[in-house]
């Protein structure tokens, strides 16, 4: 082989360097010292192949220069494994299940944690990949640390993320017992993140073309996961937006200072690195499932074998006069949000309508950045903020929270009109009261965005789509995943449809699996949080109506956990300035293992007794699951 082109022979070394490395990867025989052995195998098999004779010979005239690409990513990735071994303490330093935070450097950031599972040690990142909280305070069931922030989850054997709204997982490091005491091997620059190998395409091995619809959280999670179980053939992803897959939930929290690049998932460099074709800023007007073929709006027609569609939802318009005046905004994306941050800056008086999440959240961010400069009044039918969420009692806690910032509230009304002049100037509610108002968001829930399947694949009354356990629709060669899956609900058989990023994430990767014919059931249960004025809501669980709300602690005081109950059985929980509790509670609902309704009426149920429980009669069933289905074959043998 001989090439002489020297931007080719740039490419060459780094696959060649890639493809090494993620074979090492995938084929280590020990998944608790991946990291240490990746390293050195990898290490040893880059450094042979810069030094064998017979590549550099074929490389015919290339200069020192035309390696400069391969080699330069080489000595980076050799620099960043040197380690050095520490003493973190006697062996029985733990007993088995516990986990505890150590110090491996000067610096205080300088942490690992340790965890004992089995009678055996095991060494990861001491801190979430998400938002970079220490895991010490959150949980470990079997080898599973949870994070008490947002339910993030990691394989202390692994690494490997399990759940939460996580796409990277976490660092491992080899620790091994010595003449008594325990040592770690670590390197000298701790990293917080580390993503799983993935491979990449390669058409020798498998002609199959995948196409994801979207350009959201199940949209990246799905395209991650393909590559992560060895799918070598083709991904297309396509998204209406014109830059790569963020985090919307960040959005209302902060209007005036979010930007892209704060909130993206990945860049432009991860969809060349890893072959996944991702089409920007391009919509897709067609499917047409017989022909296993989409048509986008710039005239292309794109065949596939699998199809995924991850939409999403778009925000719903309040259907009044006046409702596509210049300043009356939805926030669903960060074009909207440049929109109202624009406006926002040259308003004294915003409204808002809906006093849900999206309405609440914004109020905040708004409020907390203009202060005084601006008043906000929000405005809603029901009778206390997120009324329908929890309940009027939590309802009216952050009432009392947004009304103590100076933030209006106007309850039992609808909106009738807004008046104006190509611009909002007020809004007339249905009891004829106006509101002036230079700003005017709405914020009254979204609908799902599945109108290009409409009478291709079975739709559910609300415009959902109707899917297995599978994520699959009725046609076999189609999936859904995100805020359009309506899918049955493993722990009650009923049908729902969830909206929210934790969900999103984690239904990306199950249709993922299954597009690959693995077989993976979607069995999770449900998990969000809301923040306002830096105090964060927490909620687990599926419960569109309930018979009772059964309150553990004061509402008032912000320390509670509220119990929803549905026939007798608690079906999902909410809870406040109590940590951890929402995490065990998600875990136990997922195993059948919550009290009864009658015993959380009569007190004699607590907390800690569940976590022993967990602990206990479900030793062994917490463990994590993602690295097996990574690597869990096909069930019908296809692999191209």
């Amino acid at each position: 082989m001989c090439i002489r082109d020297r931007s080719t022979w740039g490419k060459y070394i780094i696959d060649m360097i890639q493809r090494t490395l993620f074979s090492l990867a995938k084929s280590s025989s020990s998944l608790r010292t991946g990291s240490r052995m990746f390293s050195t195998q990898a290490a040893k098999s880059a450094k042979k192949m810069f030094n064998s004779k017979a590549l550099l010979t074929s490389a015919g005239l290339a200069t020192a220069s035309t390696l400069f690409l391969g080699y330069k990513q080489f000595t980076a990735y050799m620099a960043a494994i040197e380690l050095k071994e520490v003493d973190v303490g006697p062996e029985d330093l733990l007993q088995d299940g516990e986990m505890k935070e150590v110090q491996v450097g000067p610096n205080k950031e300088d942490i690992v944690l340790i965890a004992r599972v089995d009678g055996e040690y095991y060494c990861v990142g001491a801190k979430c990949s998400h938002f970079a909280f220490n895991l010490a305070k959150g949980l470990l069931f079997d080898d599973k640390v949870i994070c008490p922030l947002h339910n993030a989850a990691f394989s202390v054997k692994t690494g490997l993320y399990e759940q939460g709204p996580v796409l990277d997982g976490i660092p491992t490091y080899e620790i091994r017992r010595q003449d008594g005491r325990l040592i770690v091997r670590v390197p000298s620059d701790l990293h917080l993140k580390q993503a799983a190998p993935l491979a990449r395409h390669n058409p020798e091995h498998d002609k199959r073309r995948f196409l994801i619809i979207g350009g959201g959280p199940s949209a990246i999670s799905a395209a991650e996961t393909l590559r992560q179980s060895g799918f070598e053939g083709e991904i297309i992803m396509v998204s209406s937006e014109d830059c790569t897959p963020y985090d919307r939930t960040s959005l209302s929290k902060n209007i005036l200072g979010v930007e892209h690049k704060q909130v993206a998932f990945r860049d432009d460099s991860f969809f060349q690195q890893h072959d996944i074709n991702f089409i920007k800023g391009e919509t897709v007007e067609n499917v047409d499932p017989q022909n296993q073929e989409v048509h986008l709006r710039n005239g292309q027609n794109i065949k596939y074998d699998r199809l995924l569609v991850a939409t999403g939802a778009k925000p719903r318009m309040v259907p009044v006069n006046g409702h596509n005046l210049q300043n009356v905004f939805t926030l669903r994306s960060l074009d909207d949000v440049h929109k109202i941050r624009d406006a926002a800056k040259q308003s004294k008086n915003i409204l808002i309508v809906g006093a849900s999440f999206i309405g609440l959240e914004s109020a905040w961010a708004l409020k907390r950045e203009l202060k005084d400069n601006v008043t906000i009044t929000v405005i809603d039918m029901i009778n206390a903020p997120m009324e329908r969420n929890f309940g009027a009692d939590i309802g009216n806690y952050w009432r009392k929270v947004h009304e103590g910032k100076g933030i209006k509230f106007v309850f039992g009304q609808t909106l009738q009109s807004i008046e104006g002049e190509g611009q909002a100037k007020e809004v007339v509610l249905s009891d004829g009261s106006r509101y002036s108002a230079d700003l005017i968001l709405i914020g009254v829930g979204v609908a799902p965005n599945t109108e290009i399947l409409k009478n291709k694949v079975e739709l559910a009354q609300d415009g959902g789509v109707m899917t297995d356990p599978f994520l699959r629709t009725s046609n076999p060669n189609i999936f859904a995943a995100g805020d359009i899956a309506n899918y049955p609900y493993f722990l009650t058989g009923d049908r729902i449809r969830v909206e929210h990023y934790n969900e999103a994430i984690e239904q990306g990767s199950v249709a993922a699996f299954n597009m690959l014919d693995k077989q993976v059931p979607h069995s999770s249960v449900p998990f969000f949080w809301t923040r306002q004025w830096d105090q964060s809501l927490l909620f687990t669980g599926y419960s569109q109506n309930w018979d009772d709300i059964v309150v553990d602690g004061n509402i008032a005081e912000g320390k509670f956990v509220a119990y929803y109950i549905k026939n007798n059985q608690v079906t999902a929980a909410a809870g406040l300035g109590v940590p951890n509790s929402i995490m065990l509670i998600n875990q136990a609902l997922k195993l059948n293992l919550m009290p009864s309704a009658d015993q959380i009426r009569d007190k004699t149920f607590n907390i800690e007794d569940l976590k022993k429980r967990l602990a206990t009669e479900k030793k062994g069933q917490c463990k994590c699951k993602r690295g097996a289905c990574l690597n869990k074959k096909s069930a019908t043998g296809n692999t191209q």
